[in-house]
C-alpha cells in the first residue's frame, strides 16, 4: 500500500503541475475513496472500457496522460461517452489523475523520450533555451541523412504503418527538434531555432506548405503512436520509487482510434 498523498508528491515531483501549459487541466481530476492505493492502471485516455479494467483489478487510481475534461463539464449524464466515464468512475470510487504538458515539458519526461528516439544528442535544450519547458531541439552526436530519421522513426512508433514527411530523403541533418503529439503549430517555434527537421503530429496543409516554402523537413508521428511510451515510462519510475508495495498494471484494452484503408 503507498498513502495517496505520497503518490500526488511523486507526481509533483516527477511533472510540476507549474511546467503544464496554460490551456491544460492536470493533476487530480476525479477524487476516489481510497487513503491508500496498492493498485493503479496506466493508461494514455481514460474511457469506459478502461474504468472496467480498473474496477476488475481492484485499482483505486487511473493516471492517465490526456486529461479527460478539457472542456467545462455542465451535465453527467450518459448521453456522451466522457461523461459517462466520469459517472463509472464516481460510481466506482476509483480516482484519475492526469500527467500531461507537464510531462511532456519535464526534464526525463515524453519530449526528451521522443527526442531519444531518433538518435544520440550531443546537446538538447526546450524551446525556451532551458532544460524543463515544452518541445526539444538538440544536435546529433553524427549527422545522419533524413531517411535515417525517418528509419528511426517508424522502427520505433510505426512499423506497421506509413510515416509521412515533407523534405529530401538525402539531406543530411545535423539539429532535430521534436514535440510529441500535437505539436503541429510549434513548427514556427522549431524554425525560429534553426531546426533543421521538425518531428510531431496533428500537422495541417498550412504547415506542411510553410516546410516547404522555407527548406525545414517534416516528419510526422501519429499522436497516439508517439503519446503512448507514456505509460512505459510512468511503469518503470513508480515501479522503482515504490517496489513491490505498489502494483502498477498498463491497461490493455488501448488502441489509436484510427484505422487504415
Amino acid at each position: 500500500m503507498v498513502a495517496l498523498q505520497e503518490l500526488f508528491a511523486f507526481f509533483e515531483s516527477v511533472a510540476p503541475k507549474a511546467l503544464a501549459e496554460d490551456y491544460d487541466n492536470v493533476g487530480l481530476l476525479v477524487e476516489g475513496d481510497a487513503e491508500e492505493i496498492d493498485t493503479l492502471i496506466l493508461a494514455l485516455d481514460a474511457d469506459e472500457n478502461t474504468v472496467c479494467e480498473a474496477e476488475k483489478a481492484g485499482a483505486q487510481l487511473i493516471l492517465t496522460h490526456h486529461p479527460i475534461m478539457f472542456r467545462p463539464v455542465n451535465k453527467l449524464t450518459e448521453e456522451e461517452g466522457g461523461q459517462r466515464t466520469i459517472r463509472r468512475l464516481l460510481q466506482k470510487g476509483i480516482g484519475l489523475f492526469a500527467m500531461h504538458t507537464n510531462f511532456d515539458s519535464a526534464e526525463g519526461g515524453l519530449c526528451d523520450a521522443f527526442l531519444d528516439s531518433f538518435g544520440t544528442f550531443s546537446e538538447r535544450t526546450s524551446f525556451a533555451g532551458t532544460a524543463d519547458g515544452i518541445g526539444r531541439i538538440g544536435r546529433l552526436e553524427k549527422p545522419c541523412t533524413l531517411a535515417e530519421l525517418l528509419a528511426r522513426g517508424k522502427k520505433a512508433f510505426s512499423p506497421d504503418n506509413e510515416i509521412r514527411y515533407v523534405g529530401n530523403r538525402d539531406s543530411v541533418v545535423e539539429t532535430v527538434a521534436v514535440c510529441n503529439g500535437g505539436g503541429g503549430d510549434m513548427l514556427y517555434d522549431a524554425y525560429a531555432l534553426g531546426a533543421q527537421v521538425y518531428i510531431s503530429g496533428d500537422f495541417k496543409h498550412h504547415h506542411a506548405r510553410f516546410a516547404v516554402e522555407n527548406n525545414i523537413s517534416l516528419i510526422q508521428i501519429d499522436h497516439y503512436d508517439a503519446e503512448v511510451g507514456f505509460c512505459n515510462l510512468m511503469k518503470k519510475r513508480l515501479e522503482v520509487a515504490f517496489g513491490d508495495a505498489l502494483k502498477v498494471i498498463i491497461a490493455n484494452n488501448e488502441k489509436s482510434p484510427w484505422k487504415s484503408f
